[in-house]
Protein backbone atom coordinates (compact mmCIF):
# COMPACT_ATOMS: atom_id res chain seq x y z
CA UNK A 1 0.00 0.00 0.00
CA UNK A 2 1.53 3.63 -1.04
CA UNK A 3 1.92 5.83 1.75
CA UNK A 4 -0.80 8.22 0.76
CA UNK A 5 -3.03 5.07 0.68
CA UNK A 6 -2.06 4.54 4.16
CA UNK A 7 -2.34 8.18 5.31
CA UNK A 8 -6.28 8.37 4.12
CA UNK A 9 -6.68 4.61 5.22
CA UNK A 10 -5.75 6.34 8.76
CA UNK A 11 -7.61 9.33 8.36
CA UNK A 12 -10.67 7.12 7.70
CA UNK A 13 -10.20 5.01 10.60
CA UNK A 14 -10.00 7.47 13.22
CA UNK A 15 -13.68 9.13 11.72
CA UNK A 16 -15.43 5.72 11.27
CA UNK A 17 -16.87 5.43 14.62
CA UNK A 18 -18.87 8.64 13.92
CA UNK A 19 -20.39 8.00 10.45
CA UNK A 20 -22.59 5.05 11.10
CA UNK A 21 -24.73 4.62 14.24
CA UNK A 22 -25.04 1.22 13.12
CA UNK A 23 -21.62 0.03 13.50
CA UNK A 24 -18.40 -0.47 10.45
CA UNK A 25 -16.18 -2.48 8.85
CA UNK A 26 -13.32 -3.53 11.05
CA UNK A 27 -10.29 -1.58 10.00
CA UNK A 28 -8.72 -4.68 9.52
CA UNK A 29 -11.02 -5.04 6.40
CA UNK A 30 -10.66 -1.73 5.46
CA UNK A 31 -6.85 -2.73 5.05
CA UNK A 32 -7.69 -5.57 2.94
CA UNK A 33 -10.17 -3.48 0.86
CA UNK A 34 -7.65 -1.07 0.12
CA UNK A 35 -4.63 -3.92 -0.56
CA UNK A 36 -7.08 -5.93 -2.60
CA UNK A 37 -8.11 -2.54 -4.47
CA UNK A 38 -4.61 -1.52 -5.35
CA UNK A 39 -3.32 -5.49 -6.61
CA UNK A 40 -5.48 -4.97 -9.29
CA UNK A 41 -4.82 -2.97 -12.69
CA UNK A 42 -7.70 -0.19 -11.92
CA UNK A 43 -10.88 0.50 -10.07
CA UNK A 44 -12.65 2.32 -12.96
CA UNK A 45 -16.31 1.74 -11.71
CA UNK A 46 -17.08 0.26 -8.00
CA UNK A 47 -20.93 -0.24 -6.11
CA UNK A 48 -21.26 -0.17 -2.75
CA UNK A 49 -24.69 -1.70 -1.00
CA UNK A 50 -24.71 0.11 2.85
CA UNK A 51 -22.57 3.94 3.30
CA UNK A 52 -19.74 4.58 6.09
CA UNK A 53 -16.05 4.19 5.90
CA UNK A 54 -15.84 2.20 2.90
CA UNK A 55 -17.38 4.57 1.14
CA UNK A 56 -15.03 7.07 1.90
CA UNK A 57 -12.10 4.29 1.19
CA UNK A 58 -13.66 3.51 -2.12
CA UNK A 59 -13.74 7.00 -2.88
CA UNK A 60 -10.20 7.30 -3.41
CA UNK A 61 -9.61 3.67 -4.72
CA UNK A 62 -12.44 3.93 -7.39
CA UNK A 63 -12.87 6.64 -10.52
CA UNK A 64 -16.42 6.30 -9.94
CA UNK A 65 -17.78 4.79 -7.20
CA UNK A 66 -22.15 3.98 -6.74
CA UNK A 67 -23.61 3.65 -3.80
CA UNK A 68 -27.01 2.55 -2.63
CA UNK A 69 -28.00 2.93 0.96
CA UNK A 70 -30.69 4.46 3.38
CA UNK A 71 -29.90 7.52 5.55
CA UNK A 72 -29.68 5.05 9.02
CA UNK A 73 -28.24 7.02 11.95
CA UNK A 74 -26.85 9.45 9.62
CA UNK A 75 -24.72 7.31 8.11
CA UNK A 76 -25.24 8.71 4.33
CA UNK A 77 -25.39 12.91 5.76
CA UNK A 78 -22.48 12.27 7.60
CA UNK A 79 -20.23 10.52 4.73
CA UNK A 80 -21.60 13.66 2.12
CA UNK A 81 -20.05 15.99 4.22
CA UNK A 82 -16.70 14.80 5.26
CA UNK A 83 -13.61 15.93 4.10
CA UNK A 84 -12.09 12.36 3.54
CA UNK A 85 -14.90 12.02 0.59
CA UNK A 86 -12.82 12.47 -3.03
CA UNK A 87 -15.70 15.01 -4.56
CA UNK A 88 -16.79 14.26 -7.69
CA UNK A 89 -16.40 10.45 -7.77
CA UNK A 90 -19.26 9.25 -5.36
CA UNK A 91 -22.86 9.08 -6.78
CA UNK A 92 -25.59 8.11 -3.67
CA UNK A 93 -29.19 6.35 -4.68
CA UNK A 94 -30.75 6.55 -1.26
CA UNK A 95 -33.56 4.51 -1.02
CA UNK A 96 -33.98 0.89 -0.32
CA UNK A 97 -31.47 -1.28 -2.58
CA UNK A 98 -34.21 -3.72 -2.46
CA UNK A 99 -36.41 -1.10 -4.13
CA UNK A 100 -33.32 0.99 -6.21
CA UNK A 101 -31.04 -1.72 -7.63
CA UNK A 102 -33.80 -3.33 -9.88
CA UNK A 103 -34.53 -0.06 -11.13
CA UNK A 104 -31.08 0.89 -11.89
CA UNK A 105 -28.84 0.47 -15.10
CA UNK A 106 -25.11 -0.33 -15.20
CA UNK A 107 -23.81 1.12 -18.27
CA UNK A 108 -20.53 -1.00 -18.03
CA UNK A 109 -18.62 -3.36 -15.90
CA UNK A 110 -17.91 -3.31 -12.07
CA UNK A 111 -14.64 -3.98 -11.01
CA UNK A 112 -15.85 -3.58 -7.03
CA UNK A 113 -18.31 -4.30 -5.07
CA UNK A 114 -19.29 -4.21 -1.91
CA UNK A 115 -22.57 -5.55 -0.33
CA UNK A 116 -23.29 -4.06 3.59
CA UNK A 117 -26.45 -2.90 2.77
CA UNK A 118 -29.83 -4.39 4.41
CA UNK A 119 -29.01 -7.87 6.29
CA UNK A 120 -32.49 -9.47 7.10
CA UNK A 121 -33.81 -12.53 4.55
CA UNK A 122 -34.00 -12.60 1.75
CA UNK A 123 -32.41 -8.59 1.21
CA UNK A 124 -28.54 -9.67 0.93
CA UNK A 125 -29.57 -12.40 -1.65
CA UNK A 126 -31.63 -9.69 -4.18
CA UNK A 127 -28.15 -7.62 -3.56
CA UNK A 128 -26.43 -10.46 -4.99
CA UNK A 129 -28.86 -11.16 -7.67
CA UNK A 130 -28.75 -7.52 -9.20
CA UNK A 131 -25.45 -6.96 -8.92
CA UNK A 132 -23.57 -10.53 -10.03
CA UNK A 133 -24.06 -9.88 -13.77
CA UNK A 134 -22.62 -7.08 -13.70
CA UNK A 135 -18.80 -7.94 -12.12
CA UNK A 136 -16.24 -8.25 -14.52
CA UNK A 137 -13.80 -10.99 -14.90
CA UNK A 138 -11.34 -10.31 -12.25
CA UNK A 139 -13.48 -7.57 -10.05
CA UNK A 140 -13.36 -7.93 -6.07
CA UNK A 141 -16.53 -8.76 -4.38
CA UNK A 142 -16.45 -8.22 -0.64
CA UNK A 143 -19.01 -9.92 1.79
CA UNK A 144 -19.35 -7.63 5.08
CA UNK A 145 -21.17 -8.98 8.49
CA UNK A 146 -20.86 -13.43 7.11
CA UNK A 147 -21.45 -14.14 11.06
CA UNK A 148 -24.96 -13.35 10.48
CA UNK A 149 -26.86 -16.41 9.11
CA UNK A 150 -28.86 -14.38 6.42
CA UNK A 151 -25.31 -13.49 4.94
CA UNK A 152 -23.06 -16.64 5.94
CA UNK A 153 -25.90 -18.35 3.69
CA UNK A 154 -24.89 -16.02 0.96
CA UNK A 155 -21.10 -16.69 1.70
CA UNK A 156 -21.38 -20.47 1.64
CA UNK A 157 -23.22 -20.23 -1.69
CA UNK A 158 -19.98 -17.94 -2.88
CA UNK A 159 -17.67 -20.18 -1.80
CA UNK A 160 -18.83 -23.27 -3.66
CA UNK A 161 -19.54 -21.45 -6.94
CA UNK A 162 -17.71 -21.46 -10.17
CA UNK A 163 -17.92 -17.77 -10.43
CA UNK A 164 -16.09 -17.01 -7.84
CA UNK A 165 -13.15 -17.23 -5.69
CA UNK A 166 -12.65 -16.76 -1.92
CA UNK A 167 -9.11 -15.06 -1.26
CA UNK A 168 -9.42 -14.44 2.45
CA UNK A 169 -11.80 -13.97 5.43
CA UNK A 170 -10.77 -10.68 7.51
CA UNK A 171 -12.43 -10.85 10.95
CA UNK A 172 -16.27 -10.72 9.59
CA UNK A 173 -15.52 -9.84 6.01
CA UNK A 174 -15.25 -11.85 3.02
CA UNK A 175 -13.23 -11.06 -0.19
CA UNK A 176 -13.37 -12.90 -3.34
CA UNK A 177 -12.39 -12.81 -6.94
CA UNK A 178 -14.73 -13.04 -9.89
CA UNK A 179 -13.56 -15.57 -11.83
CA UNK A 180 -13.65 -16.24 -15.67
CA UNK A 181 -16.56 -18.85 -15.52
CA UNK A 182 -19.78 -18.13 -17.56
CA UNK A 183 -22.24 -16.09 -15.97
CA UNK A 184 -24.96 -17.86 -14.69
CA UNK A 185 -28.03 -16.81 -16.31
CA UNK A 186 -30.69 -14.34 -14.25
CA UNK A 187 -33.29 -14.99 -15.98
CA UNK A 188 -33.10 -19.01 -16.06
CA UNK A 189 -33.14 -21.53 -13.40
CA UNK A 190 -30.06 -23.67 -14.21
CA UNK A 191 -30.08 -24.88 -10.28
CA UNK A 192 -28.63 -28.32 -10.96
CA UNK A 193 -25.93 -27.02 -12.74
CA UNK A 194 -24.42 -24.41 -9.74
CA UNK A 195 -22.03 -26.29 -7.56
CA UNK A 196 -23.93 -25.16 -4.56
CA UNK A 197 -26.25 -27.61 -5.42
CA UNK A 198 -24.72 -30.56 -6.84
CA UNK A 199 -25.50 -32.60 -3.63
CA UNK A 200 -28.86 -32.21 -2.07
CA UNK A 201 -29.66 -32.04 1.68
CA UNK A 202 -29.39 -36.20 2.91
CA UNK A 203 -31.42 -35.51 5.92
CA UNK A 204 -34.70 -35.02 3.33
CA UNK A 205 -33.31 -36.91 0.49
CA UNK A 206 -32.24 -40.25 2.01
CA UNK A 207 -34.84 -42.45 0.44
CA UNK A 208 -33.58 -41.38 -2.89
CA UNK A 209 -29.65 -41.70 -1.95
CA UNK A 210 -30.66 -45.30 -0.54
CA UNK A 211 -32.38 -46.51 -3.03
CA UNK A 212 -29.72 -45.42 -5.74
CA UNK A 213 -26.62 -47.12 -3.52
CA UNK A 214 -29.37 -50.13 -3.06
CA UNK A 215 -29.36 -53.48 -5.65
CA UNK A 216 -32.14 -52.98 -7.09
CA UNK A 217 -33.90 -56.15 -6.30
CA UNK A 218 -33.12 -55.67 -2.56
CA UNK A 219 -35.21 -52.31 -3.02
CA UNK A 220 -37.83 -53.41 -4.66
CA UNK A 221 -38.23 -56.33 -1.83
CA UNK A 222 -37.83 -54.00 1.25
CA UNK A 223 -41.16 -52.03 -0.64
CA UNK A 224 -43.04 -55.18 -0.83
CA UNK A 225 -42.46 -56.06 2.71
CA UNK A 226 -43.69 -52.59 3.47
CA UNK A 227 -47.03 -52.99 0.82
CA UNK A 228 -47.91 -56.47 2.37
CA UNK A 229 -49.14 -54.07 5.51
CA UNK A 230 -51.31 -53.01 3.73
CA UNK A 231 -55.11 -53.50 3.10
CA UNK A 232 -54.32 -54.22 -0.59
CA UNK A 233 -52.77 -57.53 -1.86
CA UNK A 234 -52.45 -58.98 -5.25
CA UNK A 235 -51.66 -62.90 -5.96
CA UNK A 236 -50.97 -65.08 -9.27
CA UNK A 237 -53.11 -67.99 -9.10
CA UNK A 238 -52.10 -69.35 -12.55
CA UNK A 239 -50.05 -70.23 -14.51
CA UNK A 240 -48.38 -72.06 -11.76
CA UNK A 241 -44.34 -71.01 -10.69
CA UNK A 242 -42.30 -73.05 -13.25
CA UNK A 243 -45.49 -74.08 -15.68
CA UNK A 244 -44.89 -74.43 -19.22
CA UNK A 245 -46.81 -72.33 -21.72
CA UNK A 246 -48.06 -71.63 -24.77
CA UNK A 247 -47.33 -68.02 -27.29
CA UNK A 248 -50.75 -66.65 -25.37
CA UNK A 249 -52.76 -67.62 -22.28
CA UNK A 250 -55.05 -65.99 -19.99
CA UNK A 251 -53.67 -65.16 -16.58
CA UNK A 252 -55.70 -65.54 -13.28
CA UNK A 253 -55.41 -63.99 -9.97
CA UNK A 254 -56.54 -62.18 -7.23
CA UNK A 255 -56.86 -58.60 -5.59
CA UNK A 256 -57.66 -56.32 -2.88
CA UNK A 257 -58.04 -53.02 -3.90
CA UNK A 258 -58.60 -49.53 -2.26
CA UNK A 259 -60.03 -46.46 -3.82
CA UNK A 260 -57.55 -45.00 -6.61
CA UNK A 261 -55.83 -48.26 -6.95
CA UNK A 262 -55.36 -50.48 -10.48
CA UNK A 263 -54.08 -54.42 -10.98
CA UNK A 264 -51.94 -54.50 -14.12
CA UNK A 265 -50.21 -57.49 -15.27
CA UNK A 266 -46.89 -57.10 -16.92
CA UNK A 267 -44.43 -59.49 -18.98
CA UNK A 268 -41.08 -60.29 -20.37
CA UNK A 269 -38.35 -62.77 -21.12
CA UNK A 270 -36.05 -63.51 -18.18
CA UNK A 271 -33.08 -61.15 -17.91
CA UNK A 272 -34.41 -58.54 -20.47
CA UNK A 273 -34.48 -54.65 -19.22
CA UNK A 274 -37.98 -53.61 -19.12
CA UNK A 275 -41.82 -54.71 -18.70
CA UNK A 276 -44.64 -54.83 -21.28
CA UNK A 277 -47.89 -54.22 -20.06
CA UNK A 278 -50.68 -56.95 -20.85
CA UNK A 279 -54.23 -56.51 -22.06
CA UNK A 280 -55.79 -53.63 -23.34
CA UNK A 281 -55.70 -51.97 -19.75
CA UNK A 282 -56.18 -52.61 -15.98
CA UNK A 283 -57.38 -55.68 -14.91
CA UNK A 284 -60.68 -55.64 -14.19
CA UNK A 285 -61.33 -56.91 -10.48
CA UNK A 286 -65.03 -58.85 -10.17
CA UNK A 287 -65.26 -60.19 -6.72
CA UNK A 288 -61.60 -59.62 -5.78
CA UNK A 289 -60.82 -61.82 -9.14
CA UNK A 290 -59.24 -60.95 -12.22
CA UNK A 291 -58.01 -62.07 -15.53
CA UNK A 292 -55.77 -60.92 -18.13
CA UNK A 293 -54.38 -62.01 -21.50
CA UNK A 294 -50.93 -62.52 -21.35
CA UNK A 295 -48.57 -62.86 -24.75
CA UNK A 296 -45.08 -64.63 -24.34
CA UNK A 297 -42.99 -63.19 -27.12
CA UNK A 298 -43.02 -64.53 -30.35
CA UNK A 299 -41.74 -68.22 -32.13
CA UNK A 300 -38.21 -66.91 -31.53
CA UNK A 301 -38.85 -67.04 -27.92
CA UNK A 302 -39.70 -70.90 -27.80
CA UNK A 303 -37.95 -72.72 -24.52
CA UNK A 304 -37.38 -69.06 -22.98
CA UNK A 305 -38.15 -68.52 -19.14
CA UNK A 306 -40.59 -65.23 -19.28
CA UNK A 307 -41.47 -63.20 -15.80
CA UNK A 308 -44.97 -62.33 -15.09
CA UNK A 309 -45.57 -59.17 -12.36
CA UNK A 310 -48.88 -58.57 -11.35
CA UNK A 311 -49.11 -55.09 -9.69
CA UNK A 312 -51.46 -52.61 -7.54
CA UNK A 313 -50.46 -49.39 -8.83
CA UNK A 314 -51.71 -45.35 -8.20
CA UNK A 315 -53.63 -43.62 -10.47
CA UNK A 316 -50.65 -41.58 -11.77
CA UNK A 317 -48.94 -44.83 -12.91
CA UNK A 318 -52.53 -46.10 -13.80
CA UNK A 319 -53.00 -43.16 -16.53
CA UNK A 320 -49.10 -43.44 -17.68
CA UNK A 321 -49.93 -47.01 -18.91
CA UNK A 322 -53.33 -46.33 -20.41
CA UNK A 323 -51.88 -43.65 -22.31
CA UNK A 324 -48.66 -46.39 -22.95
CA UNK A 325 -51.22 -48.85 -24.55
CA UNK A 326 -53.32 -45.77 -26.51
CA UNK A 327 -49.81 -44.96 -28.24
CA UNK A 328 -49.10 -48.93 -29.02
CA UNK A 329 -52.66 -49.29 -30.92
CA UNK A 330 -51.34 -45.99 -32.47
CA UNK A 331 -48.04 -46.93 -33.64
CA UNK A 332 -47.81 -50.25 -33.36
CA UNK A 333 -44.39 -49.76 -31.50
CA UNK A 334 -44.09 -51.41 -28.44
CA UNK A 335 -41.33 -49.86 -26.51
CA UNK A 336 -40.38 -51.39 -22.40
CA UNK A 337 -41.92 -49.72 -19.51
CA UNK A 338 -40.16 -49.83 -15.93
CA UNK A 339 -41.43 -50.93 -12.88
CA UNK A 340 -42.46 -48.25 -10.40
CA UNK A 341 -41.41 -48.30 -7.28
CA UNK A 342 -42.77 -46.93 -3.43
CA UNK A 343 -45.17 -45.07 -3.23
CA UNK A 344 -46.34 -45.64 -6.41
CA UNK A 345 -45.93 -49.06 -6.06
CA UNK A 346 -48.78 -51.09 -3.71
CA UNK A 347 -48.59 -54.33 -3.73
CA UNK A 348 -46.63 -56.87 -6.55
CA UNK A 349 -46.38 -60.48 -7.12
CA UNK A 350 -44.55 -62.46 -9.78
CA UNK A 351 -43.91 -65.57 -10.92
CA UNK A 352 -41.81 -67.20 -13.66
CA UNK A 353 -43.07 -69.95 -16.22
CA UNK A 354 -41.72 -71.81 -19.20
CA UNK A 355 -42.83 -71.07 -22.40
CA UNK A 356 -42.46 -74.84 -24.68
CA UNK A 357 -43.18 -75.00 -28.20
CA UNK A 358 -46.58 -76.40 -27.10
CA UNK A 359 -47.94 -75.60 -23.69
CA UNK A 360 -50.81 -76.01 -21.10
Amino acid sequence: MSSGARDVLQRIVDVQAVLHGAGTVSRDALSAIARHAESRSGIQRSVETGCGATTLLLSHLSQHHTVFALDVGGSVANVRRSPLLREGVVSFVEGPSQKTLPLHSFPEKLQLAVIDGPHAYPFPDLEYYYLYPHLDTGSLRVLDDIHVRSIHNLFEFLREDEMFRLEEVVRNTAFFTRTDAPTFDPHGDGWADQRYNARTLFRYDWRSRLKSAMPQKLFRGAAAYRSAKRACAVRILSPRRGEKVSEARVVHGEAMLGAGEFVWVLARRKGVDGWWPQGDGAAAVADGSWSVQAVYGGPQDSECAFELAAVIVTEIVHERWVRWVEDVKRTGAYPPVQLPTAPHVLAETFQTVHKGASGG
